[in-house]
């Protein structure tokens, strides 16, 4: 079984809900160049994304706390 990749831009969207667009890409965007993962990344991989970023404080962390909650739920486990 193949392992299921989702672009960056996916979690940015799940952000922009709280962030808006611009702010929520930049924050997925600094953080992937931070921890060191791609393009698209595995459910593992976002988790870690969205763990980095819930280190922050304020609308920025709470925002990715709730990204995975989401992501656990709808993306599929490997």
């Amino acid at each position: 079984m193949t392992k299921a990749i989702h672009p960056r831009r996916a979690l940015a969207e799940m952000l922009g809900r709280s962030l808006g667009a611009d702010k929520a890409l930049e924050t997925v965007t600094l953080a992937a160049q931070q921890i060191g993962v791609g393009e698209h990344l595995n459910r593992e991989q976002a988790l870690r994304l969205l763990e980095h970023i819930a280190q922050q404080p304020g609308i920025v962390g709470i925002a990715a706390r709730f990204a995975k909650s989401r992501v656990h739920l709808v993306w599929e486990p490997e």
